[in-house]
């Protein structure tokens, strides 16, 4: 699956699973690409798909690539990772020059 076809599936709301179908959070938004850089040269950064985790999304934040998401149904985001990996990936840290607007 293409990243603009996951892109086009991905609403807020949307449960997100790890690798193995366990239920990690939600989705709350998802961040376009933003042109960011300095010093004369620019990069396109990917598309971020921030999840809310925890009892009522009142957990942390993760901001995931789309590069990491496996498959998209009706029902449920399916990431590539699983649950005890996503702790050691980095998604936890809000990627600098992310958009605000979504």
């Amino acid at each position: 699956m293409q990243e603009n076809e996951i892109a086009s599936r991905i609403a807020s709301g949307l449960d997100v699973c790890d690798a193995n179908g366990d239920k990690i959070g939600t989705v709350a938004r998802m961040h376009q690409p933003a042109m960011v850089g300095g010093g004369g040269a620019t990069t396109e950064q990917p598309s971020i798909i921030e999840v809310r985790t925890g009892i009522l999304g009142l957990g942390k934040h993760l901001y995931v690539p789309i590069s990491a998401v496996q498959d998209v149904t009706e029902g449920c985001l399916f990431l590539s990772a699983s649950k005890d990996a996503v702790d050691g990936l980095g998604w936890n840290n809000r990627p600098a020059g992310l958009d605000d607007a979504g």
